[in-house]
């Protein structure tokens, strides 16, 4: 990747988690944007003066809705909706960058969805192109909770009594005299 990106941001990234793209959109009274795709979410930072800075984060799960608008000149846009309505916009984005972006949100989304989603495409006269991805209640995504494992099935049942049971642990060494005469008295023998 060809971009340095601000500290607070890459202190927001999850441990090991890669970055597939990186885009930034400057203006010229501001410090630039930056909005990042990783594996499984998109960060929009907005750097302000003073170490501070406004993020919103997008799980590619909670993203309804992607229109992006490729003009003439030199700059496109594009906006990222959330299931819950909350709006990012992205404006004077190089217009060389907008595709690659575009490109790389499919595919990603793709990694996770069950059925892959398309993006509707629209390509108009000299160089205009508009891309647009709207979720519908069907979509659906694979789960990925790290680090969950499922609880081992209970054992099936066993057709010997508990005091077979403990008199062949006793024999295998599992458990002392102690214990064994300990368990013997628990079960009322």
């Amino acid at each position: 990747m060809s971009f340095k990106l601000p500290k607070n941001l890459l202190e927001n990234l999850k441990p090991n988690e890669p970055i597939l793209e990186a885009l930034k959109t400057t203006t010229i009274a501001s410090k630039p944007d930056w909005t990042i795709l990783t594996d499984s979410r998109i960060l929009y930072f907005n750097e302000k003066h003073l170490g501070r800075y406004d993020m919103v984060v997008i799980p590619y799960t909670k993203l309804s809705y992607m229109k992006a608008e490729r003009g003439v000149l030199s700059y496109g846009s594009i906006t990222l909706t959330k299931e819950d309505g909350e709006e990012v916009s992205l404006n004077r984005v190089p217009k060389k960058q907008i595709e690659p972006f575009i490109n790389e949100l499919e595919e990603a989304i793709n990694r996770i969805a069950i059925e892959p989603i398309t993006i509707k495409r629209n390509k108009g006269l000299m160089g205009k192109m508009s891309w647009e991805f709207q979720k519908s209640a069907e979509t659906l995504f694979r789960s990925q909770a790290p680090g969950y494992q499922h609880p081992p099935p209970p054992p099936p049942p066993s057709s010997q009594t508990p005091l077979e049971m403990l008199n062949m642990r006793y024999a295998r060494g599992e458990i002392s005299d102690e214990e064994y005469q300990r368990m013997k008295q628990a079960l009322g023998l």
